[in-house]
């Protein structure tokens, strides 16, 4: 609640107290901030939420979501198959590490492998860390993993992984061998901090818009599109405890869509004090969001160099037809699409050792053999 200066019909100065039904505004946005905490370590955002903050962006912006799991899908391609000479282990699904690896990277722009060797030094086992538990020090040669940074609690740490052959595992004593029997292959897209940015980085606000778009068009359903209604009671302010009482009872008792229609009763001392509801005059805002929807969307397409139509989004009036289309798959294709696949590929040579000891097969849009260059 607060108070403010007005005048009454005689000039005279009174006093006019406004009581808010939600008189506060949460903000969850989080500032890809890079701050040194504990020995060496550094925090990813505030309270190290970073990574968190994106994965909510994910979950609750539709075109976003859109846009990452039909990128992961061309990135993944139509098949993946590893080298003769790669180690096969247990619970080895190249397919779905790709896809894990591909994920990470469109949502957090970098992504995390751990590497197990063998007693020879050889690696023998890989598998997908989840970005979201991956911190490390400034220069990326040591590595944090903990499932819950919100929290003091202890996490593990692993060296950045080397490409160490027989004859140098061989000098290495006792201690050494164990420091680097497990190890992390670290790939950022900027290489000019700590973490990486996401490709969408230049759109997070855009990002926001749509969710809170949403978020407003759902709390409008639920309030029965009434949130501009000023209810009245003239009978002086009454104690602060009162009137938060007040209006709780009002809200809980006729806000709501399932509360159209209902009939509202007043008892009043008289006619002169008698609670009155006054509905400003406001214009639909229809348009304006609809618009606002529209630019934000565009904004997150534009962050990945994509168009719609290739994430089964069609806008209106295109005329986009499939020889467009075509041609807009092979611009992403060789724009986003390859250059991920590349990384992806060239991670796995350099932890094995091995040229080409990943392969992907392209994804295409008909399921022929056919590339799509």
């Amino acid at each position: 609640m607060s108070n403010t200066k007005s005048t009454d019909a005689k000039g005279a100065r009174v006093a006019v107290s406004f009581a808010a039904l939600d008189p506060y505004l949460e903000t969850v946005g989080v500032a890809p901030t890079e701050r040194k905490t504990r020995g060496d370590r550094i925090d990813w955002g505030e309270r190290n939420r970073y990574p968190d903050y994106i994965l909510e962006l994910y979950n609750s912006v539709p075109t976003l979501q859109s846009i990452i799991n039909g990128t992961v899908d061309f990135i993944a391609g139509d098949d993946v198959a590893l080298a003769p000479a790669v180690p096969r282990f247990p619970g080895l699904y190249p397919g779905e590490i790709v896809r894990d690896l591909a994920h990470d990277l469109c949502t957090y722009g970098g992504f995390a492998i751990q590497v197990v060797r063998d007693l020879a030094g050889k690696p023998s086992r890989i598998y997908h860390l989840d970005m979201r538990y991956v911190r490390s020090n400034k220069d990326n040669t040591v590595f944090y993993y903990c499932e819950d940074w919100t929290k003091a609690g202890k996490a593990l740490t692993y060296p950045a992984f080397m490409q160490l052959g027989a004859d140098t595992w061989a000098t290495l004593d006792e201690e050494q061998r164990n420091a680097a029997a497990s190890s992390v292959y670290f790939y950022k897209t900027v290489h000019t901090q700590t973490y990486p940015a996401p490709p969408f980085a230049a759109a997070v606000k855009d990002c926001e818009i749509e969710r809170r778009t949403t978020d407003y068009h759902l709390n409008s359903l639920e309030n029965g599109f009434m949130a501009s209604a000023i209810v009245n009671f003239n009978n002086g302010a009454p104690d602060p405890k009162i009137m938060e009482e007040t209006e709780r009872d009002f809200c809980e008792k006729f806000a709501g869509n399932q509360n159209a229609g209902r009939i509202m009763f007043s008892w009043n001392k008289n006619k002169e004090s008698a609670t009155s509801i006054e509905i400003p005059k406001a214009e639909d805002f229809g348009e304006k969001y609809k618009a606002l929807s529209t630019h934000s969307r565009q904004q997150i397409f534009a962050s990945f160099r994509a168009v719609p139509a290739l994430f089964g989004i069609m806008t209106e009036s295109t005329g986009f037809n499939e020889q467009e289309f075509e041609q807009a798959f092979r611009l992403y294709n060789r724009t986003r699409v390859r250059p991920a696949q590349r990384v992806i590929a060239d991670a796995f040579e350099q932890i094995y050792g091995i040229p080409d000891a990943l392969t992907i097969k392209p994804f295409t849009l008909d399921g022929a053999d056919t590339n799509v260059d």
